[in-house]
């Protein structure tokens, strides 16, 4: 089964029951009704030689985003964090490297307001697996999900994408990626506060992060509102320093394929565009496109609208590769 099949299966079958459950499987976060808040939960795993590697990682910034990619999921809902709770499950490890992973994990909660507050430690003989658990909250009633928008919305990014892969990529030949790059990878900033503009301010219809890749994770908000997009090549933003870059793709490529950009992507209303420009205050964002009543994914490129499949990084599949534009 694919990642995507996984989620389905446990969607389908094994729905929450409880009244006070708002949205359980399928979102950025499960959303629990607590009086006048709404309490905001989400998890996330990291595993050496899947999500990070220590001959480029070091145990401090495997900790940092650990904490941030837990975070984007709380942003991606329009809440603010608050507690965490860390289980680690790995080989031997000694005081300075726990003292740089948790100072890690540390330092970047607290950056957001987070505390950690308990988990759990076990060995494992073979590599690290490290987990966080991370709670939030929201005002009862402002939090966005990934179903809500409507044909006609806009669509938007929060910021250039396909820095993190493309510093993975070089890493991979053996080459040292130059600094900005390297920290889109290490330590990605979660987008929090622009996160909570949108949903105090009733501005986006949808919303999630960008995990797997921009065509994934827009594919996957399309399947949440049974509902096309076409996005336009020439308004997705990447980073310029990829155009001078030694890469295998074109810098396109990473920002649609790439993956763990922890970006915001969101949808708004076409009637609310000039009130977000309003409430941003010269904050930028980029509109990439719409979405359509016809399902699936069309990238216009060079005057062409060709339909794309939303390839890109799932866990189970059996080719775990870029999409081809």
């Amino acid at each position: 089964m694919t990642e995507e099949e996984i989620l389905y299966f446990l969607q389908k079958n094994y729905p929450a029951t409880r009244k006070e459950v708002i949205s359980g499987i399928g979102d950025d976060c499960a959303v629990i009704s607590r009086g006048s808040l709404w309490e905001l939960l989400t998890t996330d795993t990291m595993v050496e030689g899947i999500h990070f590697d220590f001959s480029y990682f070091d145990p401090y910034f495997v900790g940092r985003k650990l904490a941030a990619v837990n975070l984007s999921d709380i942003a991606a809902m329009g809440g603010a964090p608050s507690y965490a709770l860390f289980n680690l499950s790995l080989p031997e490890i000694s005081e300075e490297e726990l003292k740089g992973l948790l100072n890690g994990l540390t330092s970047k909660l607290e950056a957001y307001g987070a505390d950690l507050i308990g988990g759990d430690v076990t060995r494992n003989p073979e590599r690290w697996h490290l987990t966080l658990t991370l709670v939030g909250e929201a005002p009862a009633g402002v939090a966005i999900f990934r179903q809500g928008a409507k044909a006609g919305d806009l669509i938007f990014v929060s910021r250039p994408l396909g820095a993190s892969a493309a510093a993975l990529e070089l890493w991979q030949k053996g080459l040292e990626p130059p600094e900005p790059i390297k920290l889109a990878h290490l330590d990605p900033e979660p987008e929090i506060e622009l996160g909570k503009l949108l949903a105090q301010e009733n501005l986006a219809s949808a919303m999630m992060d960008i995990s797997d890749g921009l065509l994934l994770d827009l594919a996957r908000l399309c399947r949440a509102n049974n509902l096309g997009a076409e996005i336009e090549a020439e308004k997705v933003p990447f980073s310029l320093v990829l155009k001078d870059l030694p890469l295998k793709q074109d810098p396109l490529f990473y920002a649609l394929s790439g993956g763990e950009d922890f970006a915001l992507l969101f949808t708004v209303p076409h009637d609310r565009e000039k009130f977000l420009h309003l409430a941003l205050k010269g904050r930028q964002v980029f509109k990439i496109g719409r979405f359509i009543a016809k399902e699936g994914l069309y990238l216009i490129k060079g005057g062409q609208k060709n339909n794309v499949s939303p390839q890109g990084f799932d866990h189970f599949a059996k080719r775990e590769s870029f999409i081809s534009t």
